[in-house]
């Protein structure tokens, strides 16, 4: 026989018709139907579903939010709770939309027998959400009856760790084994790698797409030894010193020509100029090439570090005329360990910071997102923030921990035990780090969709499109390319990390 279930649903069912794609993996499919039934939802619908606060559980366990979607038979909350919270008793308060003669709580499933709460009679009975749970609706007069799955979904992962999983792991893209050195660059969403190949050669490698690790990659027929790790780009070029400090420019990165500069250090890319220092008849002096009209050569200062400062970023706001491009840490011209965020803003050097970061060498800076819990503890908010990781502390250690800024370098705060560098993930400094977006998907099985919550600004959530039952985001990854490790060798690899909640299922 067809099963069909008919509803007749008034005006105030689609406010709650709120359906959601779930989080990560907990959400499956379900079915209501189980004979050939005519019911008046109205009768049996379920108004409003919450759970009781208990602050042994969690925070602000009551304001959890729960999607009712009638349509499907499914009470659930979409923004799953955190990472190990207990779910076996819990308390729901359940209000319906009219009266209703019986309202039975099942639990099913596990090593237990099957369990009926009368919810009715013993409405502060708690419930066991870690086995299958349904509501079984009775309306008033008897004639329509309605089961509803409830879920309390759980994240399986800390949501806020970053996941540098040992199967996305690959080799540095070498003609030969053991390269000596390497420098990795980003332009228009390619990433560009210059390595010195243990034989003394050098290889130019080319990722359109790193998720697939396929470079197009050729030996270099130089008349001079790069300084490889000197390495940046503008919009339009490469550039790189020599051993002896001459700045070269290629287009391309396989043909390069001398500029006829000469510099101690080449610190990175500013608009389409290349800024460093150069020793002027013993003074150190900022320079720039191209020549430009709006920098100017200026002395530098003696606590400015030469060598082995992090990636040199830009900044560009709606505010500011130029853009702003900072780098932290680094070694001066007497060996001292840089603790400060240096900026440039087209004009003039300075330190920024008023919470600085430990005295760092080699650290690896580069922009992501990260969650910012709200003064309820439920709630997070996404932001753009600086990013600081790895390189060597003054006592020489390698650094682990992970350091946020979100107010352009002024202020650094350590990041949680979930941000921290894993075991598994060797220490090392000088790494190049690049973000690029990889496409995710998922089905939304139960067709949910949910509002988003009022009150709650949305800064760098991820874009997403949906088709159907099926929902495609774009998901940021970091990929981690070479560093030193203590012995002084290269690390021949890529790793490529996450932050755990962006790769759960976007909440729509």
């Amino acid at each position: 026989m067809k099963k069909t279930l008919n509803r007749r649903i008034p005006l105030f069912v689609p406010a709650l018709m709120l359906m959601v794609g779930g989080m990560s993996s907990c959400n499956t499919s379900t079915t209501n139907v189980d004979d050939e039934v005519t019911v008046t939802i109205s009768n049996v619908a379920v108004k409003g579903f919450s759970l009781k606060a208990d602050s042994k559980v969690m925070a602000n366990l009551d304001s959890v939010f729960f999607s009712i979607d009638l349509a499907n038979g499914v009470i659930f909350n979409a923004d799953s709770l955190p990472k190990g919270t207990s779910v076996e008793k819990l308390i729901p308060v359940i209000t319906f939309s009219s009266s209703v003669s019986e309202a039975e709580i099942s639990m099913t499933g596990g090593s237990e027998d099957e369990k009926t709460v009368d919810y009715l009679k013993n409405p502060s009975d708690t419930i066991d959400f870690t086995r299958d749970v349904k509501l079984n609706v009775t309306s008033a007069d008897g004639t329509n009856k309605y089961t509803y799955r409830l879920k309390v979904n759980v994240h399986k992962l800390d949501s806020d760790s970053l996941i540098w999983d040992k199967l996305s792991v690959t080799k540095l893209p070498s003609r030969l084994e053991n390269p000596v050195a390497q420098k990795s660059v980003e332009r228009d969403g390619s990433v560009y790698t210059l390595i010195e190949e243990n034989d003394g050669s050098y290889t130019w490698a080319t990722a359109a797409s790193l998720e697939d690790a396929q470079w197009d990659k050729s030996e270099l027929n130089l008349h001079f030894a790069p300084n490889v790790a000197s390495l940046v780009n503008t919009s339009s070029s490469f550039w790189v010193l020599d051993e002896d400090g001459n700045l070269y420019e290629s287009p391309d990165g396989e043909e390069w020509r001398e500029t006829g500069e000469k510099w101690i250090t080449l610190i990175g890319a500013y608009k389409d100029s290349v800024l460093g220092v150069k020793d002027s008849e013993g003074t150190m002096m900022h320079c720039h090439y191209p020549a430009s009209d709006s920098i100017e050569d200026t002395e530098m200062n003696p606590e400015f570090p030469l060598y082995g400062r992090s990636e040199f970023r830009t900044i560009e706001t709606k505010w500011a005329g130029d853009p702003t491009a900072l780098f932290v840490g680094g070694e001066t011209a007497t060996g001292e360990i840089s603790c400060h965020t240096w900026a440039f803003d087209g004009s003039n050097w300075a330190t920024i910071d008023d919470k600085s970061t430990p005295a760092l060498a080699g650290a690896t800076l580069f922009k992501y997102i990260v969650y910012r819990r709200t003064s309820n503890t439920l709630k997070q908010i996404a932001y753009d923030a600086w990013i600081l990781m790895g390189g060597v502390l003054e006592n020489g250690d390698y650094n682990r921990k992970t350091y946020i800024s979100f107010d352009n370098g002024v202020t650094w705060n350590a990041g949680s035990d979930a941000l921290s560098i894993p075991d598994a993930f060797p220490g090392m400094a000088g790494g190049n780090a690049v973000v690029l977006y990889s496409s995710l998907d998922a089905d939304l099985a139960d067709a949910w969709k949910k509002i988003a919550t009022k009150g709650i600004p949305t800064r760098a959530t991820l874009s997403y499109t949906t088709d159907g039952y099926d929902i495609t985001w774009e998901c940021p990854y970091i990929y981690m390319i070479g560093g030193e490790s203590s012995s002084g060798e290269l690390s021949d690899s890529i790793w490529r990390g996450v932050l755990a909640r962006l790769t759960f299922t976007p909440i729509i």
